[in-house]
């Protein structure tokens, strides 16, 4: 009895032991100089030249459901049209550091967002996206990855 009492005890010190030294969870930040473009040079920098269309986009978190993400991201000009039936597959908030974007909805209505302006675009949204170029601050939700990354139980699976 003695040696199972020792035992049980020497395994809640590990577990405990192994639950203090867990990572402890840290706010992610952006400085001023990585905003006014220093970011981009970062090795994990996805660069994008399709068409002539130009983009450097940094992620920089990531919820562990995935549903949820944050980033810079530079464009040079493009123009993109955004069709239904689904439309825009998340919702995006952007701010923009620099630029500007014309957002015409499927209605014909017209929206410009310049540099200091930010505007939501909710899943669904369909329209034309055009802009001369811009560099944003942007935040996706996507209900649909959470559900997707789900067990049977309704949890999300944690990273193995």
């Amino acid at each position: 009895m003695t040696r199972y009492a020792i035992g049980t005890l020497v395994l809640i010190g590990v577990m405990a032991s192994a639950g203090a030294r867990a990572e402890t969870i840290k706010p992610i930040k952006a400085s001023k100089s990585e905003l006014a473009g220093a970011i981009f040079a970062r090795a994990d920098v996805v660069k994008k030249d399709e068409s002539g269309d130009r983009s450097a986009d940094v992620v920089t978190f990531t919820s562990t459901d995935t549903a949820y993400q944050t980033g810079v991201y530079r464009s040079g000009p493009s123009r993109e049209e955004i069709k239904g039936p689904q439309g825009l597959p998340y919702n995006e908030f952007l701010y923009f550091l620099s630029g500007s974007v014309k957002l015409t909805s499927s209605d014909g209505s017209v929206m410009v967002v310049k540099t200091g302006e930010a505007v939501t675009l909710p899943k669904g949204w369909t329209g034309h996206f055009d802009t001369p170029g811009y560099t944003k601050l942007y935040v996706t939700y996507s209900p649909d990855d959470a559900k997707k990354q789900s067990d049977i139980s309704g949890h999300p699976k944690m990273a193995e």
